[in-house]
């Protein structure tokens, strides 16, 4: 028997099975292709596709059987389109075959997610005894196995379902306007809309998405979008949910004030009553007569402020590298570029702002800040007037004013809270994660009890993605009040049901006494595998000491806001004071303002405040509070944003400076 050989062929199909592989770790797609094993033998240059008895020899059934049902599929990892057939290196003719289909496939429009019920597609190989061969002559074919989320025991029950659910999440891009989205949201924060909060996050997160959909792209790159988060399943039928039928109303030009009624009949018992006015267009109408005859229309037209706006004199610290781009910004000698050694954040040096200043700024080349979990409150902006000439509004003499993002990320404490759990107790332990998979948080107690969701001992008071990923955002909670019984408490997280390979690890949060402790473990959890994360120690009542399993750090876990990442060091292009301190004024409470590389608030900013207001426009706030609301500064790709610490209120933060004599982390009180 020695005829069995394997075939240039053999190459392909297993190229194809690993590119196969490497993109079912994420959703795949099909494409709309018919046809597609007869465009696959048309790929065959002439010459190479023999006849062989009456069919050509790349056509056999088994291969057929595959192109139909896996040639098509399609993988969306990073919002580009990926093929099976995107392989390189490959002997000829398969080169100009697999570049043929993957130019083919990529063309095609989506369709729907990849589910089968199959486990497996074509075949490794078959053999076959020819006449007078010495051995059988082995075919190699296409294959690949199904695993994981794209089998379904109902495929088309499950694609029908999402057929649907896409309709309406493209409709709501398409239809609803921004205009209307700011307008609920506007009146959720104002309290003007009964129940407002609870809908808070789901319009947040459809506007961030609608902000991103590509209006004006083509047809092709609008579905990329539309199927890339399909697996939002939060805002994925938001248009037909109770406050999408608002912004549909509002978004088709319906009044605020008959729209809000329809909601309120839909959502608010009979006798309800709303507790502030709602904000309607003939209130703007009306407003915006009132500036006509201040002289003031120009001056709420408010929009982020860039570098060129402000002038170098203003600023207390700007890096090089952004210096040229400032008003004044070549006045001065430059410092040269400096690449001192690593510096020791753990023993950072304690100092005042005030000192820093006089101290260390005047030293300082490159400003690093180590931004924290904890400053995801402090985000800010800088906001200008559009108009250069416009009249003064504020308090100070210039145009210059800073918005707050108050839209601070849920910490763990607040997610328990709002599952229902119990945050008040003696000691906690939540478990905290950010995709759908179900995690569990196993305890043994001292005494051999092991709680966990099968028994929860009156103590796990939370578990979710139990059944079904339902949030992006669970958590588990586990507690115990009163007098603690003596020993070692063995804290183990196990995954239940992995579903995603995105957004993994996981993160465990220790509260006792009111100190809270974080541990943090970054890699992905394996289905059904055990994680030993902590060991508590109680003695004589209380905690005394927590031991940290293997792959789990101590600290919280990174998160991103508008561009930057936290727990991380972040580059400082400029340090000011807040605008109502510059040119030698000291109007109100000064603020810091750390301008932060990269950072870019994606949100329109509020540019008038009533705080800020002169002393003669008193009397028209109201007018202005209405203004200020409506008024906002557009999302621009070109803003002053970063963070802020106000001289008021207790805060701490962590920089790294860097000059020709200087090299060294200190942590400033503010």
């Amino acid at each position: 028997m020695t005829e069995i050989t394997m075939s240039d062929f053999h190459l392909f199909a297993k190229a194809v099975e690993a590119r196969f592989w490497a993109m079912a770790a994420d959703e795949l797609y099909v494409v709309d292709a018919s046809n597609l094993f007869d465009t696959y033998l048309a790929s065959f240059p002439a010459g190479t596709n023999p006849l062989f008895r009456v069919r050509t020899e790349h056509d056999c059934s088994c291969c057929k059987n595959f192109v139909r049902n896996v040639g098509h599929v399609v993988s969306l990892y990073g919002g580009k389109v990926s093929t099976v057939w995107d392989i390189q290196g490959l002997p000829h003719p398969y080169d100009v075959v697999a570049a043929a289909l993957d130019e083919h496939v990529k063309a095609l429009p989506i369709r729907t997610i990849f589910r089968t019920k199959e486990g497996k597609f074509g075949a490794p190989y078959t053999l076959e005894m020819r006449d007078g061969a010495t051995g059988p002559h082995r075919w190699d074919h296409f294959r690949c196995e199904i695993v994981g989320r794209h089998r379904s025991n109902a495929p088309a029950q499950v694609l029908g379902e999402l057929a649907t659910n896409v309709g309406v999440f493209r409709r709501g891009f398409e239809e609803l306007t921004t205009d209307a989205i700011e307008t609920v949201l506007d009146l959720i924060n104002d309290n003007a809309l009964y129940r407002g909060a609870e809908f808070k996050r789901a319009v947040t997160e459809f506007r961030t998405l609608h902000q991103k959909y590509p209006h004006g792209g083509s047809q092709a790159e609008k579905d990329v979008f539309v199927w890339s988060n399909v697996a939002n399943g939060a805002v994925l039928n938001f248009r037909n949910t109770v406050i999408g039928t608002l912004v549909v109303d509002l978004s088709a030009g319906e009044e605020t004030d008959r729209a809000v009624r329809s909601f309120e009949q839909k959502v608010a018992p009979m006798n309800y009553k709303r507790p502030t006015a709602l904000i309607t267009p003939k209130m703007i109408d009306a407003a915006l007569g009132k500036l006509k005859d201040l002289g003031l229309e120009s001056a709420v037209e408010r929009r982020f402020a860039k570098l060129s706006d402000v002038s170098v004199n203003n600023v207390l610290f700007v890096d090089n590298s952004v210096r040229g781009n400032m008003k004044d910004g070549l006045a001065g000698l430059l410092m040269a570029e400096v690449k001192p050694a690593a510096v020791d954040i753990k023993h950072a040096e304690e100092i005042t702002m005030d000192e820093f200043l006089a101290r260390v700024l005047p030293q300082a080349s490159s400003i690093d800040l180590l931004l924290k979990n904890k400053h995801l409150s402090n985000f800010m902006s800088l906001t200008a007037p559009v108009h250069a000439d416009a009249g003064q509004l504020f308090k100070w003499d210039n145009g210059f004013a800073w918005s707050y993002d108050g839209d601070a990320a849920d910490s763990i404490k607040q997610r328990v809270k709002r599952a229902g759990g119990n945050v008040e107790a003696d000691l906690r332990v939540s478990l905290a994660w950010t995709n759908y998979d179900d995690l569990d948080l196993h305890i043994v107690e001292p005494s051999g009890n092991h709680i966990y969701y099968g028994n929860r001992s009156g103590k796990l008071d939370v578990d979710m993605n139990a059944g079904g990923g339902s949030s992006r955002e669970p958590v588990e909670n586990i507690v115990w009040s009163g007098r603690l019984a003596n020993g070692r408490y063995k804290v183990a997280v196990n995954n239940f049901c992995k579903r995603e390979t995105i957004d993994v690890g996981f993160t465990l949060e220790v509260e006792y006494g009111g100190a809270v402790q974080q541990f943090s473990y970054a890699k992905a959890v394996g289905s059904r595998e055990m994680i030993e994360s902590l060991v508590l120690t109680v003695a004589n009542g209380e905690l005394v000491k927590v031991e940290v399993g293997k792959g789990l750090v101590s600290g919280s876990v990174s998160q991103e806001k508008w561009g930057v990442t936290t727990e991380t060091l972040v580059k400082v292009n400029t340090l000011m004071a807040s605008p109502n301190h510059w040119d030698g004024q000291e109007v109100g409470n000064k603020h810091w303002f750390f301008i932060l590389a990269d950072c870019l608030n994606p949100a329109p900013a509020r540019g008038i405040y009533n705080e800020f207001l002169k002393g003669s426009l008193d009397p028209h706030r109201k007018v202005f509070e209405v203004l200020g609301a409506k008024s906002k500064c557009p999302v621009a790709a070109e803003q002053l944003s970063g963070v802020g610490f106000s001289s008021t209120r207790h805060d701490q933060a962590t920089f790294v400076v860097k000059g020709d004599r200087i090299n060294k982390a200190f942590n400033i009180r503010f």
